[in-house]
C-alpha cells in the first residue's frame, strides 16, 4: 500500500511540474497561461506584444543610449488601442521616463479580439534597452 501511495504521489509532481500544452496554447509552466504575451510567443499573443513593444521603441529617443537599462512598465489600454494609462516601476529613472514619454506619443495597434484584448487591458512590460 505505501509504494502505491509513493508511486502516486511521485507521479504527481512529475505531472504537476509537466507544462501542459492545450491545442493552439503556448505554456512554459504547467500552470502558466496560454495568453502569457511574451514578447517571444510565436502566437497572436507575442505579435500583440511586439507590436506594443515597437510602438513605444519607435517613439524612444536615443535608443542607443539606453543599452542594458530596465523598466518595468503597467499599461491601461482601450479596445481601439488608445493607451489610457501608464505608471512606471522598478528601473532605471531616466530609462523610465523616457519609456514613459515614448509611450504616451506611440500609436498602438488595436487588438484584434475580445480575448487578446483582455490579456492586455491592464500589462506590465518589462523593457531593456538594447
Amino acid at each position: 500500500m505505501k509504494m502505491f501511495l509513493l508511486v502516486i504521489f511521485l507521479a504527481g509532481v512529475v505531472t504537476g511540474c509537466t507544462p501542459l500544452h492545450p491545442s493552439g496554447c503556448h505554456k512554459t509552466t504547467a500552470l502558466g497561461s496560454c495568453d502569457s504575451g511574451r514578447f517571444t510567443d510565436q502566437d497572436e499573443y507575442g505579435k500583440q506584444a511586439r507590436a506594443i513593444k515597437n510602438a513605444i521603441e519607435s517613439r524612444l529617443a536615443d535608443r542607443a543610449g539606453w543599452k542594458g537599462k530596465k523598466c518595468r512598465l503597467h499599461l491601461e489600454f482601450a479596445l481601439d488601442g488608445t493607451l489610457k494609462k501608464i505608471e512606471t516601476r522598478e528601473g532605471n529613472k531616466a530609462y523610465c521616463a523616457a519609456l514613459k514619454t515614448a509611450a504616451q506619443r506611440a500609436s498602438f495597434p488595436a487588438f484584434p479580439s475580445q480575448r487578446i484584448y483582455q490579456a492586455f487591458e491592464s500589462s506590465r512590460f518589462v523593457m531593456v534597452g538594447e
